[in-house]
């Protein structure tokens, strides 16, 4: 295989078993001999049918889908249940501490990032902001006022209060999707 082709296989199986559902839906189908079916998987999992449409389409390449409409394991799929399993099967409690070590590091950096990002959104937000404000004092001193102009003043600073909660809200409640969202538009690896 190439080495493009290797890199290709080692990103689709790390971003499948980057996230719990999915890592959990492939050792649901791999379990069974014949294959899971749709139904069988969703209630293994407890999911909407929204998230595990989501992620089975994620799983692309990785499980596959019979006449019969069972899901079932490719030969990729087997090797990143096998990874799985090689990875939690001799677990000490050294091993957990050092986990927990790196999930600690791991959470420092993303709430660095993720507050870095929104106070950057904020400060140029607000930078613009005071722009279109001293632009409309101006023009209000030149003579040029009207009620469009005090709306023009009003409207950006209730934007960036809605803009200052929203961000709030994202990273407390997603940070996840916020940090996948960070990745597709580049600003993070």
């Amino acid at each position: 295989m190439a080495k493009n082709g290797r890199n290709e296989a080692e990103e689709i199986i790390v971003q499948a078993i980057g996230h719990s559902d999915r890592r959990n839906i492939l050792r649901i189908i791999g379990a069974t001999q014949d294959g899971g079916t749709y139904s069988s998987t969703l209630g293994e999992t407890e999911m909407n049918t929204g998230h595990l449409n989501y992620h089975l389409r994620n799983l692309e390449g990785l499980i596959e889908r019979d006449d019969e409409r069972h899901y079932r394991l490719t030969k990729l799929g087997m090797k990143s249940v096998m990874l799985l399993d090689g990875i939690t099967s001799d677990l000490d409690e050294e091993d957990i501490k050092m986990v927990s070590s790196a999930k600690t590091k791991k959470d420092d950096l993303f709430t660095g990032v993720v507050n870095l990002w929104a106070n950057l959104v904020l400060f140029f937000s607000f930078t613009a902001i005071l722009g279109l404000v001293s632009f409309l004092y101006f023009n209000i001193e030149a003579g040029y006022s009207g009620p469009t102009v005090y709306l023009w003043v009003i409207l950006p600073c209730i934007v960036l209060v809605a803009e200052y909660f929203w961000l709030q809200k994202i990273k407390r409640e997603a940070p996840e999707r916020f940090i996948e969202f960070l990745s597709r538009l580049g600003i993070i690896r």
